[in-house]
Parts: C-alpha cells; sequence; structure tokens
C-alpha cells in the first residue's frame, strides 16, 4: 500500500474518490467501479456507470476494503480462494490524458489452475447513483450511443454528435458481448495460473474529436502498469513540492492530500485553463478562481498564471467590474454578473494579481493583468455613494447576496455589505501599492486615500450599535442588520478591524456558539436565523473555508487556535466511520458539513479547500508574507512545537527552503523576519539520505547544518555524502514525536558533528 493512503471496509464507506487531471474528471463508487466520466474539452459525460464484476465458478467476489491513494483507488475482493484486487487511476502527463485503466488481477493459492470471469457493465448517459450529490442535467441522461465492433474493440458514437467518441477494449479474451443504445455488457476471461497470479486491464479512452482521435488515444497509452507507475511518479513531484512538514502528524497528512487534491481539479477547457467550484462543469466561478490562486501560487505557480489569464481574457465586464463567473466550454466563452452592480469577485481579483506578482515575481504576468486590476478599482469607486460600497440589487438568492454566501434561498444581504465594503478597502490598498510599483504614482496616491477612507467609513457607519461589532449590512432601504455571523472575520482577514474589536471578533467565533470539533458555523446557534442545515448549510452549518479564514485570523493573537483550526478542517477527513458523516471520503476535503450533526451535505471533494489548506499551511503556520518589495517569514507555532520547516516552495523564480528552529529561521533566501536569520547559500539535501518526516541540509562557505525532525517519534537512519563530509558518514537519530536535532559540520573537516544541546553546537549556533 502507498505510504499516503487510506484504507477501509468497504462497508464503512458512503461513495468512492474523485480523481481528475486537465482533460478529465472521474468519480468512483466505494467497490472502486466509475460513477462518472466527464470532459472538460467540451463539458460533456461520456460514461455514467462502468461496473466490473469477478465471478469464479458463478461466484461473485466480495467487496472488503477499499485503498484511497494519490493515484488510484483499489479494491479488494474474496471469491472462493482468490484474492482479487481492482484499481482505476487516470494518467497524469506525457500520454493521452483521456483514457481511463482499470485493472483487475488475482491471485490464485490453490494447486489448480482457474479462469477468472470479468463481467462490465458500460451505461454511457450520465447515471443518477443512489445517495448522489449533484444530478447531472436531463440532456446528459437521455443520451444514446451506436456502438460496433473493431478489432475486439466497442467503438460508441453519441447519437446526433458523431465526433463525441468512446472506445472500449481489455487485455484479455472477452466471451460474450451484448449491446444496447445505451451501453453495452461484456464479460471477458481471466486465466490464473495455480500458485500464480494473473491482471487484466480495461481501458476506456474518450474524445471530443471523432473517431479517429479516440483511437489514436487508445492505442498511444502506455500499458497500465507503466502509466500507473508514472500517475503514482507525478503525485510524488507534487508531495515533494513545497514540502511543508511540522510536529503534527494530521497536519502533515492534510497538507499532503491538499496537494493531491489540488491538482485533481486543475482543467483545460476551451477557453483556456480553470477550476470549477462544482465539478463536473465547465463554470469558472472568479471569487472561488481568485482565493484558488492563494494555495496555488505556491504549488503550481504557473496554473495561477493561466487561471488569471482566462479571467483577464473574459472576465471582465463593461466599465471593468469583475463578472461572476465564465462557461469556459461555450463558444464564445459566456459570462454572467447575475445583474450585480458589485460583487465580491472584483475586489478579490485585485488581491489574487497582487498575491501572484508577490509570489512570483513575474512582471510580464502584472503587466498584462493590470487593466484588469485597474478597471476594477475604478469601478470600485464609482460604486461609493455617501462614503460606502453599495450593492443595489433587491432581489434575492445569488441575484440579491454580493458576498460569498450567495446561494442562499430566498435571502437577500445587499445594500452597504460589510464583506464587500472591507474587501473592497483591502483591493484599493494593494492597487495603490501596484499603481506606485509600476510608476503610476498620483494614481497610487488616489487609491491608498480612498482606500484608507473606506476604512475610516466603516468602522464609523457600519458597527453595530447593539453588538459592538460589525453589521451584516445596511440594507437598501436603510435597515441595520446586527446579525453574529462568520463574516465577521472580514473585517479581520482584510484589515480592517483595529486590535481591541479585532480580538473580540475572534473570541467570539472561537466560543460554542460558532466553534465546533470539525469548524466555524457560518451563523452562531444563538442567533435567531440559525438553522444548522437550511440554506446550502450557510445559515448555521459548517464550510471549512471560513474555518479557513478564522484560523488564519487567529495566527498571531493565538497560534494555537490556528494549529486547532487546521486539525478540525481535516479530521472529518480521516474519520473511523465515513459512511455515518454520509457524502465523506477518506483523503479529501468535504465542502460543507451540517452545523448540528457534522454530516457532509455537499460535495465529497471541495474543490476549493485544497488550495485554501495550502494557503493556511504556508502563510499561516510557516508565516510566508509575500509583498512588493520582497519575502518576509514570520512562522507561528504554538508553545509546545519545537520546530517548522519547509522544502523547495517556488517563489520569487527560485525556490526557498527553510526551518525555523529555537526563535532562528534558517534559510537558503534573505528574507526579512521578526525571528533572527540565518542565511546559506544553498540546499544540499540531495547529499543526505533520512527516512525522518522532514531533513534538510544547508550549507555556506564555513559550514553546513543538516536538520532533522520528527512528528511520530522513532529511530531514524541518517547517511551524509561528501561534500558535507570527506567520507560517508551513516547515524542513528533517535526522536521522541515531535522531537528534532541540529547537527553542524564544519567545512573541510571530518570531525563527527555538532550534536543538538552540546557546548560545541551552542558555540557554533553563536558563530552563525
Amino acid at each position: 500500500m502507498p505510504a499516503h493512503s487510506y484504507r477501509y471496509p468497504v462497508d464503512k464507506l458512503f461513495t468512492g474518490s474523485s480523481l481528475g487531471n486537465v482533460d478529465t474528471f472521474l468519480r468512483l463508487t466505494p467497490q472502486t467501479d466509475i460513477a462518472g466520466l466527464w470532459s472538460a474539452r467540451d463539458n460533456q459525460y461520456y460514461c455514467g456507470r462502468f461496473v466490473a464484476h469477478a465471478y469464479l465458478h458463478g461466484e461473485r467476489a466480495t467487496p472488503l476494503e477499499t485503498t484511497f491513494s494519490a493515484a488510484r483507488q483499489e479494491t479488494t475482493f474474496l471469491c472462493g480462494p482468490l484474492r482479487i484486487v481492482k484499481q482505476v487511476f487516470l494518467a497524469m502527463r506525457d500520454e493521452p490524458l483521456q483514457v481511463v485503466r482499470m485493472i483487475v488481477s488475482a491471485e490464485n493459492p490453490t494447486d489448480e489452475p482457474v479462469d477468472v470471469a470479468i463481467m462490465c457493465d458500460i451505461h454511457y448517459p450520465a447515471f443518477v447513483w443512489p445517495g448522489s450529490y449533484k444530478v447531472p442535467d436531463q440532456p446528459q441522461r437521455n443520451k444514446r450511443v451506436e456502438s460496433r465492433e473493431l478489432d475486439g474493440l466497442i467503438v460508441s458514437s453519441t447519437a446526433g454528435r458523431s465526433q463525441e467518441v468512446r472506445v472500449f477494449g481489455a487485455s484479455v479474451e472477452a466471451i460474450s458481448t451484448y449491446v444496447t443504445d445505451r451501453g453495452f455488457s461484456r464479460t471477458y476471461r481471466m486465466p490464473v495460473p495455480a500458485r500464480s497470479s494473473a491482471s487484466a486491464s480495461l481501458s476506456m479512452a474518450i474524445s471530443d474529436q471523432g473517431e479517429a482521435d479516440a483511437l489514436v488515444a487508445y492505442r498511444g497509452a502506455r500499458p497500465a502498469a507503466e502509466a500507473l507507475a508514472d500517475a503514482e511518479a507525478f503525485y510524488e513531484s507534487v508531495r515533494q513540492t513545497g514540502y511543508l512538514r511540522t510536529p503534527d502528524p494530521l497536519i502533515n497528512r492534510a497538507i499532503d492530500w491538499a496537494k493531491i487534491n489540488t491538482v485533481r481539479v486543475q482543467h483545460h477547457f476551451r477557453a483556456g485553463y480553470g477550476f470549477t467550484n462544482d465539478p463536473s462543469q465547465d463554470i469558472v466561478v472568479i471569487r472561488d478562481a481568485a482565493w484558488y490562486v492563494l494555495g496555488s501560487d505556491y504549488l503550481t505557480p504557473e496554473f495561477s498564471k493561466k487561471m488569471l489569464d482566462l479571467v483577464a481574457r473574459y472576465g471582465i465586464e463593461d466599465g471593468g467590474k469583475i463578472t461572476e463567473f465564465i462557461v469556459a466550454c461555450a463558444d464564445p466563452p459566456l459570462k454572467s454578473d447575475y445583474d450585480l452592480n458589485i460583487n465580491d469577485d472584483t475586489p478579490l481579483i485585485v488581491a489574487a494579481v497582487y498575491h501572484h506578482y508577490a509570489v512570483t515575481a513575474d512582471r510580464a504576468s502584472l503587466l498584462r493583468y493590470w487593466p484588469m486590476v485597474r478597471g476594477a478599482c475604478d469601478w470600485i469607486l464609482s460604486q461609493i455613494q455617501g462614503g460606502l460600497v453599495h450593492a443595489h440589487s433587491q432581489e434575492a438568492n445569488v441575484w440579491g447576496i454580493s458576498g460569498w454566501r450567495n446561494v442562499i434561498p430566498q435571502s437577500q444581504i445587499s445594500g452597504a455589505v460589510t464583506e464587500i465594503n472591507v474587501e473592497c478597502s483591502y483591493a484599493l490598498r494593494l492597487a495603490a501599492e501596484l499603481a506606485d510599483f509600476l510608476g503610476h504614482q498620483d494614481l497610487g496616491r488616489e487609491y491608498a486615500a480612498a482606500a484608507e477612507q473606506l476604512k475610516q467609513t466603516i468602522n464609523r457607519r457600519l458597527v453595530s450599535s447593539k453588538t459592538g461589532l460589525y453589521l451584516l449590512n445596511i440594507d437598501p432601504e436603510g435597515e441595520e442588520h446586527h446579525d453574529l455571523t462568520g463574516d465577521q472575520i472580514f473585517a479581520v482577514l482584510f484589515g480592517v478591524a483595529d486590535g481591541d474589536r479585532k480580538r473580540k471578533i475572534l473570541d467570539k467565533l472561537h466560543t460554542p456558539e460558532f466553534w465546533t470539533p470539525f469548524g466555524v458555523r457560518t451563523v452562531g446557534k444563538l442567533q435567531e436565523e440559525y438553522d444548522p442545515d437550511h440554506g446550502v448549510q450557510l445559515l448555521g452549518g459548517v464550510w471549512p473555508n471560513l474555518t479557513a479564514w478564522v484560523a488564519y485570523c487567529s495566527k498571531s493573537y493565538s497560534p494555537r487556535r490556528l494549529v486547532s483550526g487546521m486539525r478540525n478542517i481535516w479530521k472529518i477527513s480521516e474519520i473511523a466511520n465515513p459512511k455515518a458523516y454520509q457524502n465523506v471520503v477518506p483523503g479529501h476535503f468535504p465542502e460543507r458539513l451540517s452545523g448540528q450533526t457534522f454530516k457532509s451535505r455537499g460535495m465529497a471533494m471541495s474543490p476549493w479547500m485544497p488550495p485554501t489548506y495550502l494557503w493556511l499551511g504556508y502563510e499561516g503556520l510557516l508565516g510566508l508574507e509575500p509583498t512588493l518589495s520582497g519575502l518576509r517569514v514570520n512562522p507561528h507555532l504554538p508553545e509546545d512545537w519545537k520546530w517548522l520547516g519547509v522544502k523547495g516552495v517556488p517563489v520569487l523564480g527560485s525556490t526557498l527552503t527553510c526551518f525555523y528552529y529555537r526563535r532562528t529561521l534558517y534559510s537558503t533566501m534573505d528574507v526579512s523576519s521578526r525571528s533572527r536569520c540565518v542565511t546559506f547559500d544553498e540546499d544540499v539535501s540531495r547529499f543526505v539520505e533520512c527516512d525522518a518526516p522532514f531533513c534538510v541540509a544547508l550549507r555556506d562557505a564555513g559550514k553546513t547544518i543538516v536538520f532533522i525532525g520528527a512528528d511520530d517519534g522513532g529511530s531514524f537512519r541518517l547517511a551524509i555524502d561528501a561534500p558535507i563530509t570527506p567520507n560517508r558518514l551513516e547515524l542513528t537519530i533517535d526522536l521522541r514525536p515531535g522531537d528534532c536535532r541540529l547537527l553542524t559540520f564544519p567545512a573541510g573537516k571530518a570531525a563527527q558533528p555538532h550534536e543538538n544541546g552540546s557546548r560545541h553546537e551552542e558555540a557554533a549556533l553563536r558563530r552563525a
């Protein structure tokens, strides 16, 4: 079993994994059957159900347990004396990406050879599975296909859409076939020798470019075992990018899975690159894209750039306002702003552009996005009336809510909305920095003055006389709404709340009224409008992204609360009985939970929460602060944590490796920090072998230091080669849970290292 995986009895699972690459998205059942195959190229479902059962002497294999790993899902079955394993995966690079692979393997411990029958039931129209969160549109469910056999393959095209083609085949002999206008059933024979094993590869290639293209994809795919190994190597490279480690093993697992699930929803639509907030579909929501960039910048900055390119090209309304969403497979792409005069998409895209440049130092991209930033800010200024930004809508739902909770049925949050105003103040402040940086000093002064004026007006007119905190809004009729909701966090997050009110907001959101074992309620349970399940859990349910915002804002005030928030977000994702919490899949971040029972009520894999969790790790725990003038690093560790470290995080056109230990930041880049900083010339970890959870080696002209950190305790092997030491040195390091060790190797000497805590090491650290 892969090192980073979860294994569960099938009867403890409600649903299966979600896998994806840039062209394709795939949902699975707990038994590792395919519950939906969709193409990002044309926003079409190509297969609604692909179920494979194994039989021996007429007996069907019984599922036992399912393993969730980065590249694949697999289920183990028993069938008589045979152990059977079914795996499903998608290729991730360097080969046709619209080919779904299923591998069925069997181990035969008996002295007799046997034949295993593999019965495949393929239903091409989109299929409504019991308990499905998302029901495909009726046209997808009404599809019919025309099929023919070709050299042992079954080629099926959609009736009326001849370019929409599937090719299905296997590496073993077919013994019976039954074809309908919805798909087919086909049985294969897999011989398994005595005291041996055998496997069969089942493949489905899809294409929106016709039969010839689908056949090229099918025939161009590498052998299944090679393709799976490459997919696993891809995910390992993703895991090693910006390799962040802490003394907390649960948070470390969450960081790894956040990376895995971040790349699973990165798609290449007809109009460009993006991700959708509700797979499977081609709708790119701009607010979610902006939040996504904050995490993706540290893992896949090239994808961030391409998605911002999509927004800059297709997401701008007349006057500079940023639209609500883009339909990215339409030709030409469609967009909609729900007829709102202002929304959170407009200020948030300014924040995303600023962040992308501050992290990547990609000036060419910044220059491309600057007209979008300027247009967005000019639009914001045009919507200020009486000192505040006003949303004029008197509608309901998405047409009447200008902020993030915009899908509450029959609700309206418009007028002078605190969330929108603090975001606009923040956007104007960032745009002022960008304008000055690009040589537009007059404009920079204008934006800076407007940002400060808006901030002052918010703190004068949008403070509740009843609670002393912020109003939810002043509606278009002038009525003040004093609701205590999770939206209070925005005034803290975007730098509008002063120190005293900031503390009061954070303390309020950490009371039992809001704080739960799995995150923060959207509305306090003592509020009149509280409902733990109504309104898509936006009136009292738990949304993990809100928990992330609250945790982030707690980082300086209480690192313990930051860590608690990170743990609460993830622990439902490795709960002992996922089925008891319904739409929960091990290794996935659920979208939203009931505020009372904590059962998952939305997507099993939130597409925006993984990059948000990465942002929380890099900018919350590690304390990266990207600015136009350079990178600041101010880690936020609870008192009982001894260390924190990262390797190879892409920033400023290079990579940063650093660790924090004994109030000192050791780094490969010149950064500013409130802590003592020691800068080294290079990361030489490639000359070190270590099986500890975290190990780095940093070198300068006078010495090399090797740092080893553990989450769980144990004895760890450390081997060090030249040029760190003249001869290979092998050590065993014993560490307790959460412990660490720092070793110093003077340049050009063969002596043993100075060890953590020794007089020699303390002297070496002082000299450093």
